[in-house]
């Protein structure tokens, strides 16, 4: 928490200050995370200011919130590249990345749990985009779009998260979620230069060649690169119970027919829901399941 607070301090997120008349302040809560390795060991644990956004009034606190990510079919193709091309595959994480987007509203915020330099009845004018406000994620990537452009990259039409830069025949590719970076092609000068370039601006953790992405366990040799999502098998194993189950050839049972006419409705569909949309990510690579999980996602309602 303290080192949340000094972050948010170092990069000017806010000035303490009274509330103007007509002005209501949003407040905020702590969120805990424990941040894990590929093999299921604790990397670190974290702690994030969170703003309730809920209590955001649009129009007036903000008015856009559309932000871009990375679609997985890129994803899938951008690895497949680097394979076939042999480049190496560098993953970035930018820190604290929320706080580098500027705000266009006047926004304000009740003093957080554990923030000692405000004295009672004032307030945190907000200039940074906090985590949990409804534009944080459109601020931040609408600087970093600027920032890339600026050092030359060009933006992709076909998907607005991939950059690509052409200098003296060599390539540079960067594909963006949020925060998470992935970086390759055969200008390794240029790399470093980006890298650089990238920590001067927002200081990043630079985590080597890419190793675990989005869920994804990244695995490179000689012959191709493997994908696989073990670990997100076993928590969806483990949240349904089903650790101790026997492995079955099919995800069905053969001839099975369902209909949303078929049998009663469930009194807590909720949980199954949310099952359906965790095997819809985990289709990205076991597409042996693909035809049961669309199968299924139609009976949703």
């Amino acid at each position: 928490m303290a080192f949340e607070l000094a972050a948010l301090e170092r990069n000017g997120a806010w000035s303490v200050t009274t509330l103007p008349a007509g002005q209501k302040p949003l407040t905020s809560k702590w969120v805990f995370r424990t941040k894990f390795h590929p093999d299921g060991s604790v990397a670190r644990y974290k702690a994030r200011l969170v703003i309730r956004g809920f209590q955001q009034v649009k129009d007036k606190d903000y008015k856009h919130t559309f932000s871009p990510v990375a679609k997985l079919t890129t994803v899938r193709v951008y690895i497949a590249l680097a394979t076939a091309k042999d480049w190496p595959l560098h993953q970035l994480n930018i820190n604290n990345a929320f706080l580098h987007g500027f705000l266009d509203e006047e926004i304000y915020m009740v003093p957080p749990a554990g923030y000692t330099k405000a004295r009672p009845g004032q307030v945190c004018r907000l200039y940074r985009s906090l985590y949990g406000l409804k534009q944080a994620s459109r601020q931040w990537n609408i600087g970093l779009c600027r920032f890339l452009t600026s050092h030359g990259f060009t933006r992709s039409k076909s998907d607005y998260s991939l950059f690509s830069k052409v200098c003296h025949g060599l390539f540079i590719f960067i594909l963006v979620y949020v925060d998470d970076l992935l970086i390759t092609g055969d200008d390794a000068m240029g790399i470093l230069h980006v890298k650089q370039a990238l920590h001067a601006a927002y200081t990043i953790k630079d985590l080597g060649f890419a190793r675990y992405f989005l869920g994804l366990e990244i695995s490179r040799s000689k012959v191709g690169s493997f994908l696989n999502q073990r670990e997100y098998i076993l928590d969806i194993l483990s949240d349904a119970g089903l650790t101790g189950a026997k492995p079955a050839k099919f995800p069905l049972p053969r001839g099975l027919k369902l209909a949303t006419a078929t049998g009663p409705c469930l009194s807590d569909p909720e949980p199954f829901r949310r099952l359906i949309g965790r095997l819809l990510y985990l289709t990205l690579t076991r597409l042996d399941i693909s035809y049961s999980v669309q199968h299924l996602s139609q009976l949703l309602q």
